[in-house]
């Protein structure tokens, strides 16, 4: 028989997840290890395997200091073992102390060693012996690819990926039109009054507009966009409905239609395995939610970009920073990378080192107007995703 053996952690339980995904049989068992803290992850794991929990053994440090004390380790995992199984150890997740003990306990038994290197979307294979000159460690790519769904619910986040919204409601070719509109400074005086009656005014409002009614005499008793008509005619906009304009088109319009020309753009750049826009998160529990404009999986790798067409001041740039920041910190792990795409302007590149410093990737109005700059951003992504 063999057994499947993962020390589980929240800090990276892709880690767990995608060795079971790549290893597992029919006929196989799994074992975890996991300190007290953290076992609250492998039913969360057996459940997105779809693998009966009986056949899901668990060793848990349930005392203080059972897991630092290297006797207490070796002891417990011990009785949990049996001869007559060969066991396929991933050292990855844990404790670089308890991954030793493990390795010990396990090297007296019909073992395999692997280390399951997320970042790099490989698994290692490796024979502990004091020959270090025959090159018998083994590398194999990670083929399995998670998809937005598994690394939300894998990292325990509540997500709305299966309601609609999260998909452009205009092509590539029209987002790409008013992504040149507005990157030029082609708005008048006039284009940014609008922008901002509806970012003000009708941005949260989920009732249909009547666009005549808009334009003379505002709707629910709200200001009227008396340029609106105009605005559309400069970007040759036409709504989805006649006299009509949807809370969609609101938001598509102060805003949306960046997320749309980015999603677009990474789409055919990057060519991910899964990817949305406006996606909502939130820890089960808690009211609050976060919202993720652009967010794709490439090679099981999560890639986040928060889309601003405009920062006012350096201060709302890192606000904007800070919170990017926190996000990945808190909830979405280490297998993430997080980017900010503004139009805005940053010819000395000072707010490029200030995200830089964050662990943030921030491409101004330079970036995304220089085909050979988004490239060089693109070819990072693709790098950073170890795609085989």
């Amino acid at each position: 028989m063999k057994t499947l053996v993962n020390i589980v952690t929240s800090e990276d339980p892709l880690a767990a997840y995608l060795f079971i995904r790549e290893r597992f049989q029919p006929g196989d068992s799994l074992l975890f290890v996991s300190e007290r803290r953290e076992a609250f992850m492998i039913p969360r794991i057996v459940q997105m395997l779809g693998i009966h929990d009986e056949m899901a053994d668990r060793v848990i440090f349930e005392h203080d200091g059972d897991a630092i004390v290297y006797e207490r380790i070796c002891r417990q995992v011990i009785t949990h073992l049996d001869l007559l199984h060969h066991y396929e150890v991933n050292l990855a997740g844990g404790s670089r102390y308890v991954a030793l003990a493990v390795r010990q306990v396990f090297s007296q038994f019909d073992s395999t060693f692997y280390y399951t290197q997320t970042r790099e979307n490989t698994i290692v294979s490796t024979i502990y012996d004091d020959s270090i000159y025959d090159d018998d460690d083994m590398l194999y790519p990670i083929n399995y690819r998670a998809t937005l769904a598994e690394y939300f619910e894998l990292h325990g986040l509540r997500h709305d990926l299966a309601s609609p919204g999260h998909t452009p409601i205009r092509d590539a070719r029209y987002d790409t039109r008013l992504f040149n509109y507005f990157s030029k400074g082609s708005l008048n005086d006039s284009d940014h009054q609008v922008l901002y009656l509806l970012r003000e005014h009708y941005r949260g409002e989920h009732r249909p507009l009547h666009i005549s009614r808009l334009v003379s005499t505002g709707c629910y008793r709200r200001p009227p966009v008396h340029g609106l008509l105009h605005f559309f005619e400069n970007i040759d906009f036409k709504p989805s409905q006649k006299d009509i304009l949807s809370h969609e088109e609101v938001e598509y319009l102060t805003g949306g239609w960046f997320e749309e020309y980015v999603y677009h753009l990474m789409k055919r750049l990057v060519n991910p395995q899964d990817i949305a826009c406006g996606v909502h998160i939130a820890r089960p529990g808690t009211r609050h939610d976060n919202e993720l404009d652009v967010v794709f999986v490439k090679a099981n790798t999560l890639y986040v970009i928060e889309c601003k067409t405009g920062v006012d001041t350096n201060r709302m740039f890192n606000e904007i920073v800070y919170k990017a920041c926190a996000l990945k910190d808190a909830l979405l792990g280490i297998g993430c990378y997080s980017y900010i795409f503004s139009l805005k302007k940053d010819p000395d590149r000072s707010l490029a080192k200030i995200a830089s410093m964050m662990d943030i990737t921030f491409c101004s109005h330079e970036v995304l107007s220089a085909a050979k700059q988004m490239h060089k951003v693109v070819a990072r992504m693709r790098f950073l995703s170890h795609e085989n």
